[in-house]
């Protein structure tokens, strides 16, 4: 069960660079058809980055322990903090 767990975690750092270099290229493309190359090479970039960084995390860290960091930050405030106002 644990490998599954890092694999959707190994996935979950491996799209965020690689969506977000594709929805770059796929705005770039709407705007000039003939620019379909920018999309591609964007792509290709963002699968590049995102395998690289991916695997970076789980070798230093785990993929687990990493985003158990990410979801751990302290956003949020406490229900005391909403209801008693800032001072």
């Amino acid at each position: 069960m644990n490998k599954l767990f890092e694999l959707i975690f190994w996935l979950k750092i491996f799209l965020s660079p690689f969506v977000l270099l594709n929805v770059i290229g796929f705005i770039i493309y709407l705007s000039n058809d003939n620019l379909w190359w920018v999309w591609v090479a964007l792509g290709a970039l963002g699968s590049v980055l995102g395998i690289y960084w991916a695997e970076d995390v789980r070798k230093k860290h785990g993929t687990t322990e990493f985003m158990a960091q990410v979801f751990q930050a302290n956003d949020i405030k406490s229900y005391d903090e909403i209801v008693g106002g800032e001072e």
